[in-house]
């Protein structure tokens, strides 16, 4: 046989690297778009510490707080004690799918339909677990604006909170929103469609100092923001004790080890099957640096109001 002949398992593994770049590939225009500058590999272990703001106003002798507007001229002016303490901890999961096709399913639609095509839909289910996971944590605990009459509003109260949250008005504000409340504003204002990221995240542009991503996680009306150095990517290396499980095996993967795939034959069953794995958490490192918001008037303020002229 002919040493340079192509055969099967050589494709295999072309298509394998293939879905494995696709993942990497979009999850790096995702974290460029979201400013995070480094994403934190876990060789071993798999915890995480979250933290939040403490801030402390100063008090009289009584222990009553102190009027900042009262303290009188040449008097020393008491301390504000701010702190950073641990907030929650949690474990980035990993994550496992498997997927089999049979091989009569490969005869009747072709190796590619029935391998690459159901493959790259497992990619896209995988992306939107990670989003949704993403979306859920904003949503535990944040600073709640309340409600804002449009998205405008909402881009400049999320810059402005967050710019006396973190004492910094220069900070990149990201807003996340709802595509169904971003195409209701297209429609009454100038603002053009940035370069898609990938991930399911559409990016917008034309707002200054205000970065706002597009994704149907977000719960129509309402909207969250953060700045973008408050976002961090963690995940479980695929190339560090995990790859051992597969010791025997050959486990494609990305360069930084984001997800691992490894495909095999099962001549018991003649099936062709996939199995692929990561453990990916993008979160806030400072909880209550999220904001969130509900779009259109306060409904509960004018219940109970007469209608009569």
């Amino acid at each position: 046989m002919d040493k340079n002949l192509i055969k099967t398992p050589a494709m295999g593994e072309v298509e394998a690297i293939d879905f494995v770049n696709k993942f990497s590939e979009s999850l790096e225009k995702l974290r460029q778009a979201l400013g995070i500058t480094r994403p934190q590999p876990m060789k071993q272990g798999n915890k995480i510490q979250t933290y939040k703001f403490n801030i402390t106003d100063p008090k009289d002798t009584n222990g009553n707080p102190i009027n900042p507007a009262e303290i009188g001229e040449g008097e020393d002016i008491p301390l504000t004690a701010v702190e950073r303490v641990k907030d929650r901890e949690f474990e980035v999961g990993l994550k496992k799918w498997r997927k089999a096709v049979s091989a009569e399913e490969i005869q009747r639609v072709g190796y590619d339909m029935a391998v690459a095509k159901t493959d790259n839909r497992l990619l896209n289910k995988i992306q939107k677990d990670i989003r949704t996971d993403f979306f859920q944590y904003l949503g535990t605990a944040p600073t709640d604006l309340g409600n804002v009459n449009d998205l405008q509003q909402a881009f400049g109260k999320s810059w402005g909170k967050l710019g006396s949250i973190f004492d910094d008005e220069n900070a990149g504000t990201i807003v996340f929103i709802n595509p169904e409340d971003a195409g209701d504003y297209l429609g009454e204002a100038t603002i053009t469609n940035g370069q898609s990221v990938g991930f399911g995240m559409t990016l917008l542009t034309g707002f200054t100092n205000v970065t706002p991503m597009i994704n149907n996680s977000v719960p129509k009306g309402q909207f969250f923001a953060t700045v973008n150095d408050n976002i961090n990517l963690q995940y479980i290396d695929v190339h560090g004790e995990i790859a051992k499980v597969f010791e025997k095996k050959q486990v494609i993967a990305d360069e930084l080890g984001l997800i691992g795939l490894v495909r095999d034959d099962n001549t018991t069953n003649m099936t062709n099957q996939s199995t692929i794995f990561n453990g990916i958490a993008l979160f806030p490192e400072v909880v209550d640096g999220v904001i969130k918001g509900s779009l259109g008037p306060d409904k509960s303020s004018s219940k109970g109001a007469s209608s009569k002229p």
